[in-house]
């Protein structure tokens, strides 16, 4: 089964990844640059001084005023794309489970990447980076991309700190850092989403979630098993302790939230209940802008 059926694909073909100049790498690409250069289009016309290259003296307005000026352009850049996918796995869990959502998350964001020719990389992670896709450029690449995707399987613990530690020192051109995980690790993440940033890279962490993770319906006296670590702990569940579960999950997704908001990243939900529809759209739309 796809993860993008052609509704979806045609959806995206109109939009466009609104990536920061600041994110984007120096060639040549999709991407508005504040940087002046010969490019692709006018930006603005100043008075030309001694040193500037002759050939963008705009000679009609000199006609025109006989004052020598020069023409300045916008150059556009293209961006490197990387998505972090979480393969612990607690990412089994749900229904659909959280894993499947998460790669029509990353096949969205890695469409979007490639229909502007951008830099696409998925990289898995779980305890640590893991093997990544090649450098994904263009709409034929697409194809290559899914069956990357489907070939992931839930497995391990995460550890997004050794995560964010490797992919900064294997992928060290600065770009847009798409994370998409359930957030069940317990470990502050904001360290983490600092160093992303402070390596110049523009975030956006999507938090694919199931009804369990915030409001298990457990009662009484249980045996549990961690989904990732495989550890066991015996508890009396009660009302109390489910409320007092609900709100330390909630605290910990506000403190990665605001932690996002900090470096001036943004964090979306994405239950997995929705209609992928309805989560494409929630998800993707803060990080576009219409064409």
């Amino acid at each position: 089964m796809a993860l993008l059926d052609r509704a979806a694909q045609r959806l995206l073909e109109r939009l466009h990844l609104r990536v920061r100049p600041k994110a984007a790498s120096g060639d040549q690409g999709g991407h508005r640059s504040d940087a002046r250069a010969h490019g692709l289009e006018f930006a603005e016309r100043r008075e030309y001084v001694v040193g500037d290259d002759a050939r963008k003296i705009d000679w009609k307005a000199f006609a025109r005023n006989r004052t020598l000026s020069v023409r300045t352009f916008e150059e556009e850049r293209d961006a490197r794309v990387y998505v972090l996918v979480d393969v612990s796995a607690s990412m089994a869990r749900g229904a659909p489970p959280k894993l499947e959502v998460a790669r029509q998350v990353a096949a969205s964001f890695g469409f979007l990447g490639m229909n502007q020719v951008d830099r696409v990389q998925v990289i898995p992670f779980a305890d640590a980076v893991e093997r990544a896709t090649p450098v994904l450029r263009r709409r034929d690449d697409y194809p290559g991309l899914e069956a990357f995707l489907q070939g992931l399987l839930p497995h391990g613990s995460t550890t997004f700190g050794a995560t964010a530690r490797g992919f900064v020192q294997r992928f060290p051109a600065r770009g847009y850092v798409v994370v998409v995980s359930d957030l069940m690790e317990a470990a502050d993440w904001a360290p983490s989403l600092r160093l992303l940033a402070e390596r110049g890279h523009q975030l956006c962490l999507v938090r694919v979630r199931c009804d369990e993770d915030h409001a298990p319906d457990f009662r009484g006296e249980l045996e549990l098993r961690d989904a990732e670590t495989g550890d066991l702990v015996r508890v009396t569940v009660t009302p109390a302790l489910l409320a007092a579960y609900r709100e330390e999950v909630a605290a910990h997704v506000e403190r990665a939230r605001i932690a996002c908001q900090r470096v001036g990243g943004r964090l979306i939900e994405a239950p997995v209940e929705r209609p992928f529809e309805q989560v494409l759209r929630a998800v993707i739309a803060p990080a576009l802008e219409q064409r």
